[in-house]
């Protein structure tokens, strides 16, 4: 006895969905007990499914198959051979009876009454019932040792074709910032999915095809303005899920935007900054994401929209850039484009030999030709290994052990000149050469 398993019998279904292109489908049907039953022919499921992944529990599976070679016209009829078959000419008012031979590259048969041969015969075929075991849709065919009563069979697998990622959009309005997030959620596995329960998992999944260690995630957030658009967070095994407290429905071939964060009255900074060798100033937004900055809450990753609002009130794209993993009570800092009222040169001065030290002295000349003040931080990375300051026109900071950052200050109008001279070390060097001689 063969029993077939569809939503129809559904009692809960969740997602949990990963940044690479995969989810994880969990359903849980009823399926009704009977001595008999040898066969689920279950239904409804991914087109994209990864068969190797399907779990059962609640049903002794003996034996597995994925028959995704479904119901076609050749295929149909072939199930039909010998069979009589009618064929009907609507036009001519007329039916002829033929007995099926043959349906590779035409249709063969034998007429009932005359017991001629017809090819391809004119007017519309009427079948009989579908024959048993042809299917319309993709299905998991399991033979299953036989069960009394009435089970719930809680079956999960991995499907392709399922990702989410967070977008955000951040909109300057005069000395406020309000920000906004995102989770954009794709569907194409395939299979449309109603009144799911949804977790978002983040962090990258060691895969036989795309073989990298799981990452640490960080947690999603713990808040949102909204009640019925909030997520929560909790632990499991090396990474994190994230639950959304309603249920979703996502249609096949469907994105959806949902709406997980909104804050207004953020404060942020507008900063700029020059890179070594570089003639363009780029222009950093830089904001706390603390609770006393009206945020706290750990960010993933995803793509940053900023808007500025321009002098007549309305609200202007200004850059875009990619963000990584924010945690909360951290610094959320990224480029959104180069600064065109603000000009940059750097050279290398001079470099002058002194027994064992090289005293190498670099310039940085930044113009301010924009309306009110600015800061600017210049960053220069030192190539050599062993280096000492010995003079600098304004103060700095060691970021890492060959990466110096000033910061530097600029009337509108005016321009600044950031000279420093550091010495190196070639006593190694030196010993070296001495050594291949």
């Amino acid at each position: 006895m063969k029993f077939q398993s569809t939503r129809q019998q559904q009692t809960a279904l969740s997602l949990t969905v990963y940044n690479d292109g995969f989810a994880l489908v969990k359903e849980t049907r009823m399926i009704p007990g009977n001595h008999e039953l040898e066969e689920v022919q279950f239904m409804d499921i991914a087109s994209r499914i990864e068969t190797d992944s399907v779990l059962v529990d609640g049903l002794h599976v003996l034996e597995q198959s994925y028959d995704c070679d479904l119901i076609s016209k050749e295929k149909l009829l072939e199930k039909y051979i010998d069979e009589v078959l009618t064929v009907r000419n609507a036009e001519l008012g007329e039916e002829m009876q033929i007995r099926l031979l043959s349906v590779a590259g035409s249709i063969i048969g034998k007429r009932v009454d005359t017991e001629e041969i017809v090819i391809d015969p004119v007017g519309q075929l009427i079948l009989p019932a579908l024959p048993e075991g042809l299917l319309t849709k993709p299905t998991l065919v399991w033979k299953i040792a036989p069960i009394e009563t009435d089970t719930e069979a809680r079956i999960s697998y991995l499907t392709q074709g399922l990702e989410w990622r967070a977008n955000y959009v951040a909109e300057i309005r005069d000395s406020k910032l309000v920000f906004s997030g995102w989770i954009q959620l794709s569907n194409n596995s395939g299979m449309d999915f109603f009144d799911s329960r949804l977790k978002l998992a983040s962090g990258k999944v060691n895969r036989f095809a795309d073989a990298y260690p799981l990452n640490e995630s960080i947690r999603l957030f713990a808040k949102a303005e909204e009640p019925d658009s909030a997520f929560e967070e909790h632990g499991f095994a090396d990474y994190h899920a994230y639950s959304m407290e309603r249920a979703i429905t996502i249609m096949r071939e469907q994105t959806k935007q949902i709406s997980f964060l909104k804050v207004g009255n953020a404060a942020f900074r507008k900063l700029y900054k020059v890179e070594t060798g570089s003639k363009q100033v780029k222009v950093i937004l830089e904001f706390d994401n603390t609770e006393a900055n009206n945020l706290g809450m750990p960010l993933p990753k995803g793509l940053l929209k900023v808007y500025e609002q321009d002098q007549d009130g309305e609200m202007e794209f200004i850059g875009e850039n990619a963000i990584n993993h924010v945690a909360d009570e951290q610094k959320l800092s990224l480029v959104i484009g180069d600064a065109f009222d603000l000009i940059s040169k750097n050279w290398e001065k001079k470099r002058d030999r002194r027994g064992h030290f090289d005293y190498v002295t670099h310039v940085y000349k930044i113009k301010n030709q924009k309306a009110e003040n600015v800061r600017i931080d210049v960053s220069h990375r030192i190539p050599e290994r062993i280096w000492q300051m010995e003079s600098s026109t304004h103060d700095y900071e060691v970021k890492q052990s060959n990466e110096l950052e000033f910061r530097v200050r600029i009337p509108s109008g005016k321009t600044a000149e950031v000279e420093f001279t550091y010495k190196v070390d070639r006593t190694d060097e030196r010993l070296k050469q001495s050594h291949e001689k």
